[in-house]
């Protein structure tokens, strides 16, 4: 199986963020508004095969996700989600993390403990992917808030 995250086709639809390491893009089959996935661009199936470049530029990375998930979102909160391993529900070999705006008001409506234990599975199936007209619509929006918070995005 090609890995989807090493594939530039579906990246360069999908992709809102990126440097020289890592790079951001929108989830494909959204758990809530906003959901972005952000990873290395190297391969590697485990954040315990990161460089230690990668390493350094991991969190720096992750805070301008978050920062840009949450302003698409118009959220204050949000899960950062790491599946490592095929037994913690990992669907793609890829290392990647998830980063889920949340709201009082968001579609989860779960106790966080029920939520855990079901996002695998609700992620695969609570909706169909999102057509290439929603996905281009929603990169458009994240690339402009990523262009538009570039100084903050670097203070990060």
């Amino acid at each position: 199986m090609e890995c989807p995250f090493c594939d530039n086709t579906n990246l360069s639809l999908r992709k809102f963020y990126e440097n020289d390491l890592f790079i951001g893009i929108y989830n494909l089959r959204p758990f809530v508004e906003g959901h972005v996935l952000f990873m290395p661009k190297r391969h590697v199936d485990s954040i315990l095969k990161l460089s230690d470049a990668e390493k350094k530029g991991l969190m720096s990375f992750a805070n301008r996700c978050i920062f840009i998930a949450l302003k698409y979102a118009n959220a204050y909160q949000f899960d950062l989600i790491l599946q490592e391993g095929e037994f913690a529900g990992q669907s793609i070999p890829h290392a990647h993390f998830h980063v889920l705006p949340r709201r009082f008001d968001d579609e989860v409506g779960i106790s966080k403990k029920e939520w855990l234990a079901d996002f695998s599975h609700r992620e695969k199936s609570l909706r169909g992917n999102l057509t290439n007209e929603e996905t281009e619509k929603i990169i458009k929006r994240l690339r402009f808030i990523a262009k538009e918070h570039a100084v903050q995005l670097e203070a990060l």
